[in-house]
């Protein structure tokens, strides 16, 4: 049974940390989902932001310009091969200084675009621009009329109103996009498209996004910017709660039932324990007994007055200690204190402890003194049968759980809030700090006892315990290893109470 259990619980702390795996990479996957979701969105908005500059150079006031464009293609010969080469030619006219007078600056630049041939004149008309761009068939392809409409569109934007970081952070903060950095750069070779590439880790990610913004001149603005954790926590946040709940229920779940079975476990070597103690204990007071009626068959023994007397001391000695531990057993089955039933009086409480002294068995091989330390006697009510067995179990303990010679001091007083208090102090071996939170338990018995071999079924302070609770009251110890015990009652006074 011992290796069953075993096997249990290697089985639930295998299954908690395969599941605790599972969930574990489960989340860290949404999690990266949830991140490249998130760096689309973020990619998206800063793209956009980019063409909201541009669209607001657009607006702003510029000197009135016209553009002319033409797509000449060429070969280079490079040994046995002909390398194709497009050239992107552009015409920009400033129509305050485009001649000749008279005429329409948009009709002369578009007639002088298409009387050009393969060379250009020497000298320029005044006013006009001329910018050229060379890009090889490879950089071309597939590049369609609106994609050059759009390349043009940006390079005039920029031509009139050159790029701003400010102007695009401004935009970015807005949108509630926080930069590390925006620079330009120039490549070598026109960019078509934004892309985006992603730097560190991936708890800590960083994006940078570039974004052509002229085409023809190569010219590109770079975005670098933290991606914060938060938004994409934010997002999980009701995936991550359900799972932690689930997760946490079904591991509170498997640990509580392995809790379970050590409970049970616990409970059943405490049963084992309290029958073989409890075989044991009763085992003396029956041989006891047993002897005692084998000794009254002798008619002849029975003659002798002295050994008839001890006889029967011994016989009544052996039968209230069965007695006690019979009532012991049947009170600490009571699962509330409400139901022991009290007989409450009133009565002297000096008179009842005398008689709690007078009722101990002193071995041969202690000496024992007991004192009552108080100065006047106190009337109190109670249940006194109840009250009784509270003392004498103190007492038989002090006495049991001493060597040589021993000390026992009783006192009581009326506390000014109307409670009674009554202690027993011994000079005992005294309770180790570990087991005095466990010595009110059912059953208890410290190890150390045990080593001893100290008679007892762990039932004596658990059902004091009980009884004081009974009236109300509360009890507590305070010990000190190889010093002794002090054990306080206190027990409530409440008059014309039944």
């Amino acid at each position: 049974m011992g290796r069953r259990i075993k096997f249990i619980y290697g089985l639930t702390i295998c299954a908690i940390v395969a599941y605790s795996f599972v969930q574990g990479y489960w989340l860290y996957n949404r999690y990266r989902l949830s991140l490249e979701e998130y760096k689309r969105e973020l990619y998206s908005m800063i793209i956009a932001c980019a063409e909201e500059d541009i669209a607001i150079r657009k607006t702003l006031p510029h000197s009135p310009r016209f553009y002319g464009n033409r797509l000449r293609k060429t070969y280079n010969i490079k040994g046995d091969d002909a390398v194709e080469t497009w050239r992107y030619e552009i015409f920009a006219l400033d129509t305050l200084h485009y001649i000749p007078k008279g005429t329409d600056a948009h009709a002369y630049l578009l007639d002088y675009v298409a009387s050009l041939h393969d060379s250009l004149p020497a000298e320029l008309p005044k006013g006009l621009e001329y910018f050229v761009f060379t890009c090889d068939s490879k950089n071309k392809k597939d590049k369609g009329t609106s994609q050059l409409v759009e390349a043009l569109n940006r390079f005039t934007v920029d031509h009139q109103h050159p790029f701003q970081k400010e102007r695009l952070d401004s935009i970015l903060r807005s949108k509630g996009i926080t930069t590390q950095s925006i620079t330009t750069t120039k490549t070598d070779t026109m960019v078509w498209q934004p892309s985006m590439q992603i730097h560190g880790s991936i708890w800590q990610p960083i994006m940078q996004v570039s974004y052509p913004y002229d085409i023809f001149e190569g010219q590109e603005v770079l975005v670098t910017t933290a991606i914060s954790i938060s938004p994409v926590i934010r997002r999980m946040a009701y995936t991550l709660l359900i799972t932690v709940l689930l997760s946490l229920f079904l591991i509170f779940c498997l640990v509580y039932q392995i809790l379970t079975i050590r409970k049970q476990r616990h409970i059943e070597a405490i049963r084992q324990e309290f029958l073989h103690t409890m075989i044991h204990e009763l085992k003396r007071p029956i041989s006891t007994l047993k002897m005692c009626v084998s000794f009254m068959g002798n008619e002849r023994m029975m003659q002798h007055g002295e050994s008839k007397q001890k006889i029967l001391n011994s016989s009544y000695n052996e039968l209230d200690n069965l007695t006690s531990y019979f009532s012991k057993l049947r009170d600490i089955t009571f699962s509330d204190t409400e139901k022991i039933p009290l007989v409450k009086s009133r009565f002297a409480l000096c008179g009842l402890i005398e008689e709690c002294i007078g009722k101990q068995n002193i071995p041969s091989d202690k000496e024992v003194r007991m004192e009552i330390v108080a100065e006047d006697d106190l009337e109190i009510r109670a249940d006194r049968m109840h009250l009784a067995n509270i003392v004498c179990n103190l007492l038989e303990n002090a006495i049991k759980y001493s060597v040589g010679s021993v000390i026992i001091r009783i006192g009581y007083r009326m506390r000014e809030d109307g409670m009674v208090q009554i202690t027993v102090a011994d000079n005992g071996i005294g309770i180790a700090k570990a087991d005095q939170r466990y010595v009110f338990n059912k059953f208890y018995r410290s190890e150390s006892v045990k080593d001893k071999a100290i008679p007892g079924i762990g039932l004596g302070l658990s059902y004091v315990k009980l009884l004081v609770e009974a009236h109300g009251g509360r009890i507590s110890l305070d010990s000190t290893e190889g010093k002794g015990t002090t054990f306080t009652i206190i027990i409530p006074q409440r008059d014309g109470e039944d």
